[in-house]
């Protein structure tokens, strides 16, 4: 039964992977499929936002500005951990510094310690789609 329970769970997150390949990971996506298109969030506001693989919006981009240099929390959960959702914090020159991929049941923050400057945030599904939060502040 352990094995058909696990083959049955493989072959899910399959056919979730063909669905993103069948339509392309950013076909549906609004301009904050990349950097570039980046949406600035406010530190200290509750952001809600949706990542779907098999919709063709696999990735958001977001960005905050840390006004002095500081410590930050970036505090974030999705709905679905199925979807294997993921966090990428970014230099602004794009340069990665943390990997943070959701665990349910955890305390899925990153802590760092940041300089003057904008800092950009990668979020994205490897499978099926979830509702997401996050949040950026600065402990105090």
């Amino acid at each position: 039964m352990k094995k058909f329970c696990s083959l049955a769970v493989l072959l899910g997150v399959l056919v979730a992977g063909a669905g993103c390949e069948k339509l392309g990971p950013e076909q549906n996506s609004g301009t904050d499929k990349d950097r570039l298109g980046a949406i600035e969030i406010n530190l200290d506001d509750l952001v809600l936002d949706f990542v779907t693989c098999l919709d063709g919006d696999k990735t958001d981009w977001k960005f905050f500005t840390v006004p002095g240099e500081t410590d930050v929390k970036v505090t974030f959960a999705f709905d679905e951990p199925t979807a294997g959702g993921t966090i990428i914090i970014r230099k602004a020159t794009g340069e990665e510094m943390f990997t943070k991929r959701f665990v349910a049941g955890a305390r899925n923050t990153q802590e760092f310690h940041a300089l003057p400057g904008h800092y950009y945030l990668e979020i994205y599904c490897e499978a099926f789609e979830s509702e997401y939060t996050l949040e950026v502040t600065i402990p105090r």
